[in-house]
């Protein structure tokens, strides 16, 4: 069994919370302005190719992280870079999320895939640029599949529009990166068995 954290970021809003309930719950949960943004982690054994992966994701908006829920009296003291830059360590691998509909959460892609490989080697553990929200019509669009898909290649992503509430491209985006992990790590786990028990588990699906 190879373990693997998968941390999902972005500006608060942009639809993180919904990829992960649509992946994790099979329904669309839409997210909520007084969401807590760490009060969410999900987990999923699943088989992809020959491989049984125990998933456990974590979703945090990048500007949030500093709100530990675990060690609240001493978040404080370290402050906000210090989390960042712990749940970066302990992650193998990331969604980047952002809204079709928000150019403010697209412009702040790049500032945030700085901070991710600050600490990790892009080489080892892949990101995937994520554009959510896609079923919205153009007119409610700030940003263009062409811009996202540009910013992805000049970052060196892979990049995917998905739709939490129409189940577009989902676990597409899942399997993609679980299996982008797994063929630049063949051996190597990324994750704690022994992290805090997550509130939603979901078992065995087979891609």
């Amino acid at each position: 069994m190879r373990y693997l954290r998968l941390l999902i970021t972005g500006d608060e809003g942009v639809g993180k919370t919904s990829l992960a309930s649509r992946f994790f719950l099979c329904q669309f949960v839409p997210d909520s302005d007084n969401h807590n943004p760490l009060d969410e982690a999900f987990r999923k054994q699943m088989v992809v190719g020959e491989e049984r992966v125990f998933l456990d994701v974590l979703d945090g908006s990048y500007y949030e992280w500093g709100q530990n829920p675990f060690m609240p009296d001493v978040a404080p003291f370290f402050g906000g870079l210090a989390f960042r830059r712990l749940y970066i360590r302990d992650a193998g691998c990331f969604f980047i999320v952002y809204s079709v509909a928000s150019r403010s959460s697209f412009e702040n892609v790049a500032t945030i895939y700085q901070e991710v490989f600050r600490t990790k080697d892009p080489e080892l553990y892949p990101a995937i640029i994520v554009g959510a929200k896609c079923d919205l019509a153009d007119s409610d669009r700030e940003v263009s599949t062409s811009e996202g898909r540009h910013l992805a290649e000049v970052l060196g992503c892979e990049f995917i529009e998905t739709s939490a509430k129409e189940d577009h491209n989902v676990t597409e985006a899942f399997t993609s990166l679980v299996k982008l992990f797994i063929s630049r790590n063949p051996s190597q786990s990324v994750g704690h068995r022994s992290s805090p028990p997550r509130r939603h588990t979901a078992r065995c699906v087979v891609i």
